[in-house]
């Protein structure tokens, strides 16, 4: 009988029968992983512990392992690309990662068994990679059904109720039911990018988790360690660089989700509200990890500008700058990726990988891109400890380019602050006696004190050998590379003074103009024997 003359219910039996045999005369068993037990931190019969943490090292192709101790060894080699993404199975038995696809290729789903070292793969024209239950998961590639894969046994296909299309994803799994974000086409109150949040369970039934006509767009998501509560980061995007991420969650059953964005110091002074992608997400107990931070392409990057937190019930604990990511496990344990300054010939961002166990803080390895701790780990971490906040408007020490300050200056600039916060105009107009009689008029105005107050906490720059002038920023740009790119101390002093950015089409970026609000230049002078005076404003 021709497959044309077969019933729709035959075809479907046929095609999924053909999916299985496939998949099975297409997988493969391999020990090549299996670790050297005369090398350090090879396996559990070399003497060492149950792994708690996975990463990932592009550059060497490898999926790496670290137990408690901090002692690591390799997984398993990957292909020509690293995966992206990778998931552990609740037990913490088994990782499982797709291939990223290649133009002539379907790609391929590997399963590790990290107490074994031995690795099964098999062929899966499919997107995505998680664990329903015990089963590793994807979606098939047509968006028509589920695939999943037991420890032992053939794989599955799981019909969907509705296929989701080509272009959808399994974000993660879950313990009853996977998550697939599916984009939808442009139109009216649909934007690039956007697109539905569903739960899909064993029987392929789908459950939205948006509400009705209310698209998001969704870049990775995670599920809490007990398959429940669902995490994703969105990245609304207008171009290249005016792409937004913010954290959501949801419980995983009935409501609506939530959205988790910082509103402290630290997050203000990073000036990533316009220009931001959150680099790392974690579950940690109740809460989560998260790192956001500025566009590594489109704005001046410095350490402030990635700040990393624990949010938990919508209240945000401050962990700290300069990190790509951070998780935590239990017993304190606490991994940090720190960006490694290295060039990475995979274009992909990586840094250099610490675990902080029983008091000390071990070196993983640099040149890492991803890393996991089990899903027991994250269960079993605490509430971590607040890191103290950047410091608000004050008299700084340096100046725009972080150089020194000479101590008369700063002793000359606590007075003029210290006058200038009580509105003593008087004080003032002593401080610079010098000054022409038009300055002093100016210092006398209703608004003089407050308008001093604002130049004189910015970080001055250098008028020449013997002056400084308050503040040093004139204009610049954020945006790498540029002859007038911001130092961070420019950037500091946008965030404390409260400038907005304008666009410029000459550096294609933002641009700071201290002018946009009101600035007056303030010049102190020094003379030979190291004396400062406050001579009056800059530039009449």
């Amino acid at each position: 009988m021709p497959p044309s003359s077969l019933t729709p219910a035959l075809r479907s039996l046929a095609a999924l029968l053909l999916f299985v045999l496939a998949a099975t005369a297409c997988s493969t068993v391999s020990d090549r992983s299996t670790p050297d037990p005369g090398k350090p931190g090879a396996s559990r019969a070399g003497g060492h512990e149950q792994p708690v943490l996975a990463y990932v090292q592009p550059q060497k192709r490898a999926v790496m392992l670290a137990d408690a101790t901090g002692r690591t060894w390799q997984a398993v080699r990957t292909g020509t690309k690293a995966p992206d993404h990778f998931a552990w199975s609740p037990d913490g038995r088994r990782l499982a990662w797709t291939d990223p696809v290649e133009a002539d290729t379907t790609g391929r789903l590997h399963i590790l068994d990290v107490t074994t070292g031995k690795e099964v793969s098999h062929a899966c024209p499919c997107h995505g990679i998680g664990f329903l239950g015990a089963d590793a998961v994807s979606l098939a590639s047509d968006g028509s059904a589920l695939l999943t894969f037991a420890a032992t046994g053939d794989p599955q296909r799981i019909p969907l109720a509705r296929s989701k299309g080509p272009y959808a994803l399994l974000a993660t799994g879950g313990s009853d039911d996977a998550i697939v974000f599916t984009p939808l086409p442009e139109g009216p109150g649909v934007f690039r990018g956007q697109g539905t949040i569903d739960a899909v369970d064993r029987r392929g039934r789908i459950r939205p988790l948006l509400p009705a006509k209310s698209p998001s767009t969704l870049a990775e998501a995670w599920r809490a360690p007990d398959g429940k509560a669902v995490a994703w980061a969105d990245s609304d995007s207008g171009g290249a660089c005016w792409t937004v991420s913010t954290l959501h969650s949801h419980s995983g059953a009935a409501g609506r989700p939530r959205r988790l964005l910082p509103a402290d110091t630290a997050f203000r002074q990073a000036l990533i509200d316009d220009q931001r992608s959150i680099t790392s997400a974690a579950w940690a107990g109740k809460g989560m990890t998260v790192t956001f931070s500025g566009l590594q392409s489109c704005n001046a990057p410095y350490p402030g500008r990635a700040v990393s937190y624990y949010v938990s019930d919508g209240k945000w604990t401050f962990l700290g700058t300069g990190l790509l990511g951070v998780a935590l496990g239990a017993d304190g344990r606490t991994a940090r990726l720190r960006d490694d300054a290295e060039a990475d010939a995979t274009r992909v961002l990586t840094g250099t990988l610490t675990l902080v166990s029983a008091g000390q803080e071990h070196r993983l390895a640099n040149g890492v891109s991803t890393f996991l701790f089990t899903p027991a780990e994250s269960a079993a971490a605490k509430p971590p400890a607040a890191v103290g906040q950047p410091p608000g408007a004050a008299v700084v020490t340096t100046d725009d380019h972080g150089k020194p300050l000479q101590d008369s200056v700063l002793k000359l600039a606590r007075r003029i602050e210290e006058a200038a916060a009580a509105g003593d105009t008087e004080a003032l107009v002593r401080l610079c006696d010098s000054c022409r009689p038009s300055v002093q008029d100016w210092i006398r105005r209703a608004t003089g004190p407050s308008d001093i107050l604002k130049a004189i906490r910015a970080h001055p720059g250098r008028n020449g050998a013997d002056a400084v002038v308050y503040p040093g920023l004139a204009f610049c740009a954020d945006e790498p590379g540029k002859e007038a790119t911001c130092t961070p101390q420019q950037l500091r002093d946008v965030a404390v003074l409260g400038m907005k950015h304008e666009s410029d089409s000459e550096f294609g970026g933002w641009t700071y103009l201290p002018s946009a609000v009101g600035i007056v230049p303030l010049t102190v002078a020094f003379e030979e024997n190291g004396e400062a005076h406050w001579t009056g404003l800059a530039a009449g």
